[in-house]
Order: C-alpha cells, then sequence, then structure tokens
C-alpha cells in the first residue's frame, strides 16, 4: 500500500481539472483506499476541499506534498470499476471528473463544513466580552456552531475576541462536515432484563401502573418497537417509558432504517409464462450468450406486445441464477412504476429503484441498498445505467430508440454508449428492445455487429391493430373546423358508448402553440428566448417551455394596440377542453409535462386511467411508449406530421417510432384495436410505414437518405454551441474557434467536414445568443480527441469570460 493519494475535487473547475497528490498521515493509512472522499487542504489559503480518491500511489514527481486531513467514508463511495468508467466518460464526453462522478453518487451526498466552537474550561477572570462567550457555550452543553454563536453574542471584535480564548486554551474550534442527506435512523426501545425477569417483577406486583405493564407486554412479544409505535399503541406518554429506562427495564437505541419509494406497497407474486416459440428462441440464444462469460450485445426487434418484458424477466433470472446482478433501462420515468411492479412481482425484495423523481432520501437509501450488495435487481431511467452493482451480469436498455436515453447537461452521454462500456468492462450481456429501433443500433445489427434477434407476433396471438389515415385537408375543405375528424369523433362516441377506453396522442403540451396579432402580424415572443411563447388556458397565461418566463395573457396587441389577438395551434389542454364539449359527460385525463410535475403523478394518473375506466386519455410522447392498458381498443394520433418540420435529419425517424409506440397501445387485451391518424402530409414514407407497421420498409428508404447526406450511422456529429449575452463578443469567439478547427483538420483527409459558425436554430434562450459549429467526422476518437483539444483551447483562452461553450456529439436535437 503505498503513502501518497491521487485524488480529484469534487467540485472542480476545467481550471482544477486534473489529479492532485497528497501525502496520507500515519494514522490514515490503510483507510486511504481508491474510491473513498477525503477533505483535503488545497490552495495558497489551504481551504478545505472535499475530494474522491482515484489511485493510492508509491512515487510521486511532486515534493512537499500537502496531508490528507479527514477520511469521510468507512468504504470506498466509488467501485474500482466506477472510477474507471469516470476516466472514460471525461474523456469521452469532454467533460470533468467532477462532472462524471455526480452521475454516479447521489445527489446531496457533498459535504459542506462549518466550524463549532468548544468550552475547554470556564475562567472568571476574562473581560467582559470573553465571558459572555464563555458563558453562551455553557449554557449550549459546552459547544455551539460559530455562525450561531456569533449572533448569539453579538458583540464587536468577535473574531478577535474568539481569538484570545482559543490562544489561552479556554476554547477550541473545530472544522466538521455534514451533508444535505444520510442515512434515516428511528429511535426503538428494547428489554434491558431478561424476559423472565421482567414477567416476575409484573407478576409479583412489583411493578404496579397499567401504562408500564401494557409497554413491557409489548416489548415480550418484540425485539424492538419504535418509540412512537409504543407510545400509539400503549397509550402511554413518552414520560411512562423515560421511567421505565431510569429503573433499568429498558433502553433504547437508534436503528437505521430505509426510505421505500413503493411506500411498503403489496406486490403479489407472479409466476413465468410459459414463452411463445418466438420467446424461447430469443431466450435460448441469449442465455447462450451469458453462459460464455464474455461482452455481447444482441438487439431484440419485437413487435409491440409481443412480450419483450417477459424474455427481460426470464433471462434477468437466468442470470441471477448464475451469481450476477442486472440492470434494466427504461426511457420514462412514466414507466417506472408500472415496470417496478412486475419486476418486483417476480424478484421481491432484491428489486431497486432508480429515477430522478425520487426524493434525495430514497436516492440515497436505495443507492445504499445496492452498494450494500442487498440488491441484485435495478430498474431506473438512464442514470440507473451507473448503479453500483459489483456482479454485473446484464444490462437491459428497453425502448432503446428512445431519446431521453441522452442526457441534455453535462455531461452529455447516451446510456446505450455508457452500458456499453460497462458491459465491455465487466464481461456482462447488454441487451437492447424495441418495436421501432434507432437507426444506429438496427445498422450495427444488420452489419453483425451483435445479435439480431427478432419477434414478429404478438405474444397473446393477437393480431396488430388495424390503422387508417384521415387526410385533415379533405376535412377543412368540407367545413370540418373541429380538432377532430369526422372519422376519429365518430369512433371516440361508439368507445365511449361501449365502455371501451381512447388514447389520443399529440406531442404538443399547453392550450396553443403561439398568439398572434392578425390585425399587424405580430406574435408575442418570450424577451429571454428566441421563441413563441405558449398559451396555457388554466390560468390565462403565456409560457415559455425553454426558460419558464410567464406572462398574463393579452386581451389587445402589445405592438398596434388592435383586439384581434388569438391563439393559433392545439395543445394537449385544448383537446381536452374540447373532448369535453364534443362529448358532455365523458371522462377525460391528461398526461403531460403541465400534470405530472409532482412526486408519483405519473403513477396516480395511470392507475387512474386503469382502475377507474376513464374513457379518454390525453397525452404527449409520456403515453406512447411501453404502457398496457387491456381495455384500450382506440388511439387517435393528432396532428401526425408535427415532428416532420423540425429541422432535425432525425425527424422522420422521430416520426416513425411516435407513430408506431402510440399506435401498438391499443389492441393489447381481447377486443381487437383501431388506430386513426390525422395529418395534412399523407405521402410522407415515415408516417405510411408507421400505418403499416413495416419498420423494414422505413429503415431501407431512410438509411439509403442518411448514406446520400453523410448522416449518422455512416458518420458522426458534433454541435459546438457557444452562447453569451454578447451577440458580436459570441460570434467573434465562434469565428476564432472555427478556424481553430479549420486549422487542426487542415490534413485530414476525406470523412470530415465543418460546417459554420451559423446562429443556432434557437437563436438565443435565456437571453444568451447562440452561435453553432458542425462537425462531421466518421472516426469516433479521432472525433473526441479534436472536441478535447477544441475544448481546452477555448478555457485556456482568459478573454473568454462571458462566452459559455457546449459540446455535445451525435446530440438527440440539433436546435
Amino acid at each position: 500500500m503505498g503513502d501518497i493519494a491521487s485524488v480529484v475535487l469534487s467540485n472542480s473547475t476545467r481550471e482544477f481539472d486534473r489529479e492532485y497528490h497528497y501525502s496520507i498521515p500515519d494514522n490514515m493509512k490503510g483507510m486511504v483506499v481508491p474510491g473513498v472522499r477525503v477533505i483535503v487542504p488545497f490552495g495558497k489559503a489551504n481551504r478545505s476541499m472535499e475530494a474522491y480518491v482515484l489511485d493510492v500511489i508509491d512515487k510521486t514527481e511532486f515534493n512537499e506534498l500537502k496531508e490528507i486531513r479527514k477520511v469521510l467514508d468507512d468504504s470506498p463511495v466509488l467501485g474500482k470499476q466506477m472510477i474507471k468508467l469516470a476516466c472514460w466518460m471525461k474523456d469521452k464526453y469532454i467533460c470533468t471528473y467532477s462532472d462524471a462522478i455526480k452521475c454516479m453518487v447521489p445527489p446531496g451526498i457533498g459535504v459542506k463544513s462549518f466550524c463549532i466552537v468548544k468550552l475547554i474550561k470556564q475562567d472568571p477572570d476574562v473581560g467582559k466580552s470573553q465571558k459572555k462567550l464563555l458563558d453562551i457555550l455553557s449554557e449550549n452543553n459546552g459547544e455551539c456552531e460559530l455562525e450561531e454563536l456569533k449572533s448569539r453574542a453579538n458583540i464587536k471584535g468577535f473574531s478577535k475576541q474568539l481569538d484570545l480564548l482559543e490562544k489561552a486554551g479556554l476554547v477550541e474550534i473545530c472544522e466538521e462536515y455534514t451533508s444535505r442527506v444520510k442515512e434515516k435512523t428511528v429511535r426503538v426501545a428494547s428489554l434491558a432484563l431478561p424476559r423472565d425477569e421482567i414477567i416476575e417483577d409484573i407478576e409479583s406486583g412489583r411493578i404496579k401502573r397499567i401504562q408500564q405493564i401494557r409497554i413491557l407486554e409489548l416489548l415480550l412479544d418484540n425485539e424492538y418497537i419504535a418509540v412512537p409505535d409504543i407510545v400509539r399503541f400503549s397509550g402511554a406518554s413518552a414520560g411512562v417509558l423515560d421511567t421505565l429506562r431510569k429503573y433499568g427495564y429498558i433502553f433504547y437505541k437508534d436503528i437505521n432504517v430505509n426510505r421505500d419509494p413503493l411506500g411498503n406497497k403489496v406486490v403479489e407474486r407472479a409466476e413465468p409464462l410459459t414463452p411463445t416459440p418466438q420467446q424461447e428462441a430469443v431466450l435460448n440464444r441469449v442465455k447462450a450468450m451469458m453462459d460464455r462469460g464474455k461482452f455481447a450485445e444482441a438487439l431484440i426487434h419485437g413487435v409491440t406486445g409481443s412480450g419483450k418484458t417477459e424474455v427481460y424477466m426470464q433471462l434477468i433470472q437466468h442470470c441471477l441464477n448464475s451469481g450476477k446482478q442486472a440492470i434494466v433501462l427504461v426511457p420514462e420515468i412514466s414507466l417506472t412504476p408500472q415496470t417496478v411492479y412486475r419486476f418486483k412481482s417476480r424478484f421481491g425484495n432484491d428489486v431497486a429503484v432508480q429515477h430522478s423523481r425520487l426524493s434525495l432520501g430514497e436516492r440515497f437509501d436505495q443507492w445504499r441498498l445496492i452498494k450494500d450488495g442487498k440488491i441484485k435487481v435495478v430498474v431506473g431511467t438512464r442514470s440507473a445505467v451507473f448503479a453500483p452493482l459489483d456482479k454485473l451480469g446484464l444490462i437491459v436498455i428497453d425502448e432503446e430508440h428512445e431519446n431521453s436515453y441522452k442526457s441534455e447537461i453535462t455531461p452529455k452521454y447516451h446510456a446505450r454508449e455508457v452500458a456499453r462500456e460497462r458491459c465491455m468492462q465487466e464481461d456482462a450481456v447488454l441487451l437492447y428492445g424495441s418495436a421501432t429501433p434507432s437507426i444506429d443500433t438496427y445498422y450495427r445489427a444488420k452489419n453483425g455487429e451483435m445479435e439480431f434477434l427478432e419477434m414478429s407476433s404478438r405474444a397473446n396471438n393477437m393480431l396488430l391493430p388495424t390503422v387508417e389515415i384521415i387526410d385533415m385537408r379533405n376535412e377543412l375543405d368540407e367545413g370540418n373546423r373541429s380538432i377532430f375528424s369526422r372519422r376519429l369523433a365518430a369512433e371516440i362516441a361508439r368507445n365511449i358508448e361501449s365502455g371501451q377506453q381512447t388514447i389520443l396522442f399529440l406531442n404538443r403540451r399547453g392550450h396553443a402553440s403561439f398568439v398572434l396579432c392578425r390585425s399587424c402580424g405580430h406574435t408575442i415572443k418570450c424577451t429571454n428566448c428566441n421563441v413563441s411563447l405558449t398559451y396555457h388556458s388554466h390560468d390565462e397565461r403565456l409560457i415559455c417551455h425553454y426558460c419558464g418566463y410567464t406572462v398574463k395573457n393579452p386581451s389587445t396587441c402589445p405592438k398596434c394596440g388592435s383586439n384581434y389577438i388569438r391563439h393559433f395551434g392545439t395543445g394537449t389542454q385544448r383537446v381536452e377542453e374540447e373532448l369535453k364539449k364534443q362529448f358532455p359527460g365523458c371522462s377525460v385525463i391528461r398526461m403531460d409535462a403541465d400534470t405530472t410535475t409532482y412526486k408519483n403523478s405519473h403513477e396516480e394518473i395511470l392507475r387512474a386511467f386503469r382502475e377507474k375506466n376513464i374513457n379518454i386519455m390525453v397525452g404527449t410522447q409520456m403515453i406512447a411508449k411501453g404502457h398496457d392498458f387491456p381495455n384500450v381498443t382506440l388511439v387517435g394520433v393528432l396532428a401526425a406530421d408535427s415532428l416532420l418540420n423540425s429541422g432535425d435529419y432525425n425527424s422522420s425517424e422521430r416520426t416513425f417510432q411516435l407513430i408506431t409506440q402510440v399506435a401498438g397501445r391499443a389492441g393489447r387485451g381481447k377486443i381487437p384495436g383501431k388506430v386513426i391518424i390525422q395529418t395534412y402530409n399523407t405521402e410522407d414514407f415515415s408516417i405510411l410505414a408507421a400505418c403499416n407497421h413495416d419498420y423494414n420498409s422505413f429503415y431501407s428508404q431512410e438509411i439509403i437518405m442518411r448514406n446520400a447526406l453523410y448522416y449518422p450511422p455512416f458518420t458522426n456529429i458534433s454541435t459546438v454551441i457557444l452562447s453569451g449575452p454578447n451577440d458580436k463578443l459570441v460570434f467573434s469567439r465562434a469565428k476564432e474557434l472555427k478556424d481553430f478547427i479549420a486549422g487542426r483538420l487542415a490534413n485530414a483527409g476525406d470523412g470530415v467536414s465543418v460546417l459554420g459558425p451559423a446562429r443556432a436554430p434557437l437563436t438565443k434562450i435565456k437571453n444568451k445568443y447562440r452561435w453553432r459549429i458542425v462537425i462531421k467526422q466518421r472516426d469516433m476518437d479521432m472525433l473526441t480527441a479534436l472536441l478535447r483539444e477544441v475544448s481546452d483551447a477555448f478555457y485556456s483562452k482568459r478573454q473568454n469570460s462571458g462566452v459559455d461553450l457546449n459540446i455535445d456529439i451525435n446530440p438527440a436535437n440539433m436546435l
């Protein structure tokens, strides 16, 4: 074991993003190991900073090392594999060590320091101000936080007086540390004497008070009981407990308890289903891959309702039987409760859940259970890919095509890529599943880079729903100004009458997409962002969905004063209102970003829709994925072509995926399903392919266009976005950076191109102007190496202050 710790700061900026060496004091040797957190003195002022130990070494090229001040953890917070993964992420995603490590530990775990003043002894001969400080400490059980002491004393020259007391040896100033989230404890009571003695004292009449007897009888039947529960069940006061403690009958202790995100709900045990022939074939092939104990990848291309989840669960059971652990990723928080219950019903308490809507305490407790080896299966959204399992055997990425697996904040990782790296490092199997695989994954599978497995029929032998396209241009020509085509309206009415359920999908929340003056043409935009404000009718406000800016809906045009100001476009809120007008008495529930802002809201909406048999659910893309409602027999897609005009190279792919996925919610029970797609563009190949449930047709046309236009998977695209409040300065820095990139690529040859700088499609967000450079490079290693140079060059120049740099590799959107 070496004497030197190589550490990285837990909250480092790019300027200090490097490894630092510190000497390990003799009393900390054996405690300082890779993965623990330590407190180190940093900089000229020797400020206490939290750091992670990456390695313990014997030699360093540096002289006169500072010593570590404190070890914060009894055991490593990061395992060796996580440290290795953090280093990989730093290089891959052009981020800091700190950025990468934050993905791997629960929020709130970071520590902050504070000073405690402790009384050593009193001295009656000190001055008045000093005596006041000593008296406050004495009244406060001998210690007080520095800031609180200063506030309570309220004396002049506080720091000087305290310094004199410290030099005289009357007080001690200690630095201590705390974090926002800790293990939760509860105080319990237990018997302090043998059972026989307590029973004898009760029967002999030595203990006479009925409340004391009730408490002891409760504890005779239980090893320990929480103090609040004893008070509630016995009807006694806390004072009675204290009396029993005083006479030696009971004692108190604090025990750790886990905050359960499922609220201790009982989940009934479910047995595995008999696989269909297609499921059996997939199971056998993946089990063989797992048994080899080497890294491998496979794509399950299974139609909606083909039973992919059952396949996942049986493969996980095979993984557990081999002594390994598994991670299951789902794309949306809305899917997590449903998926967790299904996995809990199969694997019981071996399942943990990880997603961003858990409280800090719940996330910490789930992470701690996983880290302590008490969990075998982790289910969650993209952050669950970092679950600290030490015997990883399988990662499943369900609905692998979803954009939500790509982080929009630094580090801009993709869960697919991180999962692949983890599986490669740990010789695990990576399984992708989707009815509409991403073009990139399907291309790799078709080219033999992974196993390709197909499930082309539904598990319950039900037919895929029939799909109908409605041309909304004809509806307008024939006088129908409603949101709903006549055909869709008739089917909704039929479903309401028959007690069957309907899902209506529109990928736009709010009431209307913009507000326009028909007199002068003025569109009301956000003052901070160059985007139109969205009208929300429930509170009569216009809201920016990018920065949150809001303003009351005006009754007259702010530019010309005209009364001819109206909202245009349609959002989910307006659809909900129109349904209630057109179908009086029908029950409607809405699921979008506005109705799912609080904890458990996704689960409550989905449960209400299922259990109360609500007639219609209206929602955005969060209702399109993975949900299984047997009584849903009709799905309506409103404005199916709305995604085609986003200006993104993968807009056709997204359109096909969303329509196919939402169509798959129909007909999953005993009654066949229908899907009605409303569009103004009935000729687009992605819409037509989705209507025919024909992925191969879509892929064969899309891949030709991707190849011709040199888009992924034939290249990699990186966006370099510079932003800041001064438009001219941002453009100037963007131009300089473009020249730097061009210089580095002067001899790069074919397979690389640079576009820009040009204004980003969203030219201003949160009062910052945005300029964009686009780089296309076939070789990923060469691209990441170039981008690291770009980042280093940008941050090395002091004059770049006031301008932000944002680098994204293969972004989820190009806006």
